[in-house]
Parts: structure tokens; sequence; C-alpha cells
């Protein structure tokens, strides 16, 4: 159908007629589909085949310069001066990164009443939110609260064509 309008459909057997089609043309989707997923399948095993000496190499010659930095750090870097060092290709540079902080989990409650004790409750997360499951069973209590407001669920229509599954065969 090239017209992006919708047919009208004159009674129960053209209805019938265009739910079978639309059943029609979901299994010729599921076969596109289908080919499309092995293809991407064997393009991405190919690439991925083709990559695997660069990237080898790659690692190789990074654990090669990560060597020689280390050895030469001082010298690259003016005495830790600075953090990067300047090649005609390219750089190397040293980052710090962020800090971790673990929290022995079966400790935890124990540790959040030692920081209250302290009165460092500012270091303790306390969260409140509204609980809307609670809200839409007690419609009547929260009725004139501006700012809730209950929205009335949305109808959907589908269609299902009806499908047969092929029998296992032994």
């Amino acid at each position: 159908m090239d017209d992006q309008t919708a047919p009208k459909l004159g009674d129960d057997e053209a209805c019938a007629t265009a739910i079978a089609r639309m059943g029609q043309l979901d299994r010729e989707l599921a076969v596109i589909e289908a080919a499309k997923a092995e293809a991407v399948e064997r393009a991405s095993v190919l690439a991925e085949k083709s990559a695997e000496p660069h990237i080898a190499e790659r690692a190789k010659l990074f654990e090669a310069v990560k060597i020689y930095c280390v050895e030469n750090r001082d010298r690259l870097t003016d005495g830790g001066r600075r953090k990067t060092a300047p090649f005609t290709t390219g750089e190397a540079a040293w980052r710090l990164g962020r800090q971790r902080i673990n929290i022995d989990s079966t400790l935890k409650e124990k540790i959040i009443a030692l920081l209250k004790k302290r009165g460092l409750s500012d270091l303790v997360k306390t969260k409140e939110d509204i609980d809307v499951t609670a809200l839409g069973k007690a419609k009547d209590k929260v009725k004139g609260i501006k700012g809730i407001t209950f929205v009335p669920p949305a109808e959907d229509f589908s269609v299902s064509p009806i499908t047969a599954e092929l029998v296992e065969r032994s």
C-alpha cells in the first residue's frame, strides 16, 4: 500500500482479511529480521577476527611505552612538576584517580549510628519520597492537595493475528 492513509474496511470479512494480511506481513518481517541478524553476526565475527592482531599489538606497544615512561618519569615530567610527557607523535600522562571509599556492609548500620552520635548527621543521606502506590489507594484522603493529579488510565488498542507454531518433528 503506497498511500499512508488507512483503507476503509466495509465489513467483518474485510477486517478479517486485513488482520490476516498483518499476520503475513509480521511473518515476512520476522524472516527479514532473522536475515539481518545473521548478516550482522557474520560481519561482527569477521571484524572482531580482523581486529585481534591489531588489539594484541597495541596492548604490547602500550605496555612497552608505559615501562619506558615509568623508567624515565623523573626526566619526562621535569622532576614531577608536570603530569604529561610530550612526544612528537603524542603524549603520555599520569593522572591520579578518584579516592574510593568502601563501607563494610555488615557494619553499615553501626557506622550510621556512630556518625549521628558524633554529630556528623550531615554525612548521612536521608531520602524521603512520596509513595505513589499508597496515594492511588488513598485518593479520597488527598483530594484537593495542589500538585497531585490523578490521570485516568489510557486505553490501548491492539491487533493480534493468529499465529501457528511449527510442530516439532521426530
